[in-house]
């Protein structure tokens, strides 16, 4: 994550593009050529840089027939749409947040220029979330609803993998979908802890233990994604736990609480403590009250 998450205004999108682009009067010259003669763009260019400099005082209004163009030929700036990817991805820190907080955040980019934006999507998968996480099931639907329409590949998995959370019934087609997207983006972290993701959903729907275990095997074991190896790590701890292998079960479950550590993700360790609790009894009381200290933190009712 590359910038500050307190909102987006048309000042601050347009000061991205003046110093990405180097000026205003650069800026001006490179709309002219991106748009081309049959865009409806004034003749002069002063009249051009002119009605970008008004677009600035417009705060979070509708962008008009200037925001329209500037969205149209140079989309948002990849710090902006860095942050609202940040935002929508359920695996990412941002979500450790009181779930207060990452409502007010998101709604304060659910507005003009992102919410004419494409990057919208994030910020309407994230919105669903947290309705989710309210058991606002209804909520979440429409927000999801939404937020379907990208070819942003990552948002389309988000998208997909919400979607099965949500169904209670043909849960299946939401998951074939997912995966499909997931095999669109580039080798990496991002596509380790969407397939990690995919691969717990299935466990969850798996028809025996066995079959749940191969899919947490499949998780990338090498990958640098510290959420990735967590759901690995905790996904087979609960498996061989349920299998009568404690032994084996607390290996994994230790390192489910030290990946989710390493990330700095706080909801994974509870969850992890929570495992390591219900398969070492004899530990349960001190790991239960580690996992309340940090519910008590992050001021997470839904935990």
């Amino acid at each position: 994550m590359t910038d500050s998450p307190l909102g987006c205004t048309w000042q601050r999108y347009l000061e991205h593009l003046v110093e990405e682009h180097g000026g205003w009067t650069a800026l001006t010259r490179l709309l002219v050529q991106r748009a081309g003669p049959d865009a409806g763009l004034p003749v002069d260019p002063g009249t051009i840089e002119r009605g970008l400099r008004r677009l600035r005082t417009r705060g979070n209004a509708p962008g008009g027939q200037y925001g329209d163009w500037l969205l149209h030929h140079f989309g948002v700036p990849r710090p902006l749409e860095d942050t609202a990817r940040w935002m929508g991805q359920y695996h990412g820190r941002f979500a450790d947040m009181p779930l207060s907080l990452c409502e007010a955040q998101l709604l304060l980019w659910d507005r003009p220029p992102i919410s004419e934006s494409p990057s919208a999507c994030w910020i309407g998968v994230g919105l669903a979330g947290v309705a989710l996480r309210r058991n606002d099931l209804a909520g979440a639907r429409s927000r999801l609803d939404r937020a379907r329409d990208t070819a942003d590949p990552a948002a389309q998995v988000e998208a997909a993998l919400l979607d099965a959370r949500l169904r209670t019934s043909d849960v299946e087609s939401a998951l074939a979908l997912a995966h499909k997207h997931i095999e669109a983006l580039p080798l990496g972290d991002e596509r380790d802890c969407y397939q990690a993701r995919w691969a717990d959903q299935r466990a969850y729907r798996a028809e025996d233990l066995a079959s749940a275990v191969r899919l947490y095997e499949s998780i990338n074991a090498s990958s640098s994604a510290a959420f990735a190896l967590f759901r690995r790590e905790h996904g087979l701890a609960y498996c061989w736990w349920k299998l009568g292998s404690d032994e084996r079960a607390l290996g994994h479950a230790r390192a489910a609480v030290d990946h989710a550590g390493d990330a700095g993700l706080l909801r994974f360790r509870v969850m992890g403590l929570r495992l390591l609790a219900r398969i070492d009894p004899g530990q349960a009381e001190a790991l239960e009250a580690r996992s309340a200290r940090i519910i008590a933190e992050l001021g997470h009712r839904d935990l």
